[in-house]
């Protein structure tokens, strides 16, 4: 019982997920305590930043997740896989040596020059976002040190992901997280001693990034020795495959451009507040965003670490356990997600005053609106995984036209509801056609009823959700 979940994919990916967790009771308390409001400002600047140079992977990750587990499943070829797919593999089919060694030598090509672009990009629009919160920041010339440390270890990570792109390819989802939760831990108590004992930026800058490292030469290390260094095997050096290009780049331009008018749009709307807002007001609504995503990092664990498992069951034709998967991973995500969403707006007023910080945390109603609209960006996004398992990407058609919703709608009504618009613009774009769009191709894909499905992966959460936001009103 105890080795089988310690090899459980959902468990290990919770465990990872909440060890990082631990830095909202852990390091971000102290960092609200210790630092003025500029200096948080720019501390959560660095983690946009970040976030926004992923960006510049245009969706070759998870496109490259997704084909290197076709390949260790038996496909023959890259294509797309449905209901009626043809020469669909036997269950026990070994994995497409071939294949993979072509996979893997196009993704190390592909991966040089996409840091090449993230290091000119952030060194160019990431330094001029950095200029005004660095220059209001307590210690400028720390502020540039700490940016610059930031740039070149986010390069470093970033070629590193090909090796967890091939591990949870390989679907060793369990052992990736169990390793990472260790590296977590260690990173979020080197954070506190520096935090106790030399609570400045560029030292929390220094020890956050130097985990940065060991988590790259952890999945490294990982990589090349699993499964009897199987890497090895496939990663002799050819030539760039063209032909493997080619089928991958429409996949993974399609996901880079759903990606861009996601998580890209919510990232750079904080960049641009960040140039126009206070210092206090920003850090309150950077913190709330923060906490949001780490709620839905959190949640994503019993979903998301089964999209390798998806994309084998896809390439195998068996819907039956593809859609009882799919099902109970959306459940249990969307349970997270609400559990955490609901205990963080009953409690954490509390506990900001507690810890006596200058920061003080968003008002109900703009804490409700962003958990409901990352709430409903979640279920499409589910969906959208469900259906992307086929390798038939539209999710540049889901995110880019709720993209221009949420940008249109945002624009218009921040002259008159303010910062509230971000969150209403996100549920325009994300309820006008996101959700239902995502749902409606999942479902068709999956033979089922839309009802019968719901009831069992996201009726449950929503009512929580609908109850909550109601027990609010009422205290308005």
């Amino acid at each position: 019982m105890i080795k089988r979940l310690w090899h459980s994919p959902t468990l290990m990916t919770w465990m990872s997920y909440s060890t990082k967790a631990l830095t909202l009771f852990g390091v971000l308390p102290m960092v609200l305590k210790n630092f003025l409001p500029q200096d948080i400002v720019l501390w959560y600047m660095f983690s946009t930043v970040i976030s926004i140079q992923n960006l510049a992977d245009f969706g070759f990750r998870q496109t490259f997740s997704r084909i290197i587990s076709f390949a260790f499943g038996g496909a023959k070829d890259i294509g797309i896989f449905n209901q009626n797919q043809p020469n669909t593999p036997p269950v026990d089919a070994e994995p497409n040596l071939n294949l993979l060694t072509n996979i893997v030598s196009t993704m190390r090509t592909i991966y040089i020059w996409l840091t090449l672009l993230v290091l000119a990009v952030g060194g160019i629009f990431g330094t001029w976002a950095m200029v005004i919160p660095v220059g209001n920041a307590s210690n400028e010339r720390e502020g540039w040190i700490s940016w610059g440390i930031v740039l070149l270890v986010s390069c470093i990570s970033f070629y590193g992901k090909i090796y967890l792109n091939f591990l949870e390819g390989l679907y060793k989802i369990a052992l990736v997280r169990r390793v990472e939760s260790l590296t977590s831990i260690g990173s979020i108590l080197s954070s506190i001693t520096v935090l106790y004992f030399s609570p400045t930026l560029l030292h929390l800058v220094i020890v956050n990034q130097f985990w940065v490292i060991v988590v790259t030469l952890r999945d490294w290390y990982l990589c090349t020795h699993v499964d009897k260094r199987f890497y090895l095997k496939v990663s002799e050096k050819r030539k760039f495959d063209k032909v493997i290009f080619l089928k991958i780049w429409k996949p993974a331009w399609r996901t880079g451009v759903s990606s861009l008018m996601s998580v890209g749009l919510t990232n750079i709307t904080g960049l641009i507040y960040a140039q126009i807002g206070t210092s206090a007001v920003v850090a309150s609504y950077l913190l709330a965003i923060r906490i949001i995503n780490q709620i839905k990092e959190v949640s994503m664990a019993p979903f998301y670490s089964k999209l390798p498992l998806l994309a084998r069951l896809r390439v195998k034709n068996d819907v039956k356990s593809l859609i009882t998967v799919s099902k109970r991973g959306m459940l249990l995500s969307n349970l997270a997600y609400t559990i955490g969403f609901i205990i963080v707006g009953l409690f954490s007023d509390y506990i900001l005053r507690t810890i006596h910080s200058e920061v003080r945390f968003v008002n109900q109603p703009l804490w409700i609106l962003l958990g409901f609209a990352f709430f409903v960006h979640r279920y499409g996004a589910m969906h959208m995984q469900i259906y992307l398992s086929t390798n038939h990407i539209i999710s540049h058609i889901a995110d880019g036209i709720s993209g221009v919703l949420y940008v249109l709608s945002t624009i218009i009504l921040s002259k008159y509801i303010g910062v509230y618009a971000i969150p209403v613009g996100m549920l325009v774009g994300y309820l006008c056609f996101y959700a239902w769009y995502a749902a409606k191709h999942s479902i068709k894909s999956l033979g089922v009823n839309l009802l019968s499905f719901e009831v069992g992966a996201s009726l449950t959460p929503f009512i929580m959700m609908v109850i909550y936001i109601f027990y609010q009103i009422k205290s308005f």
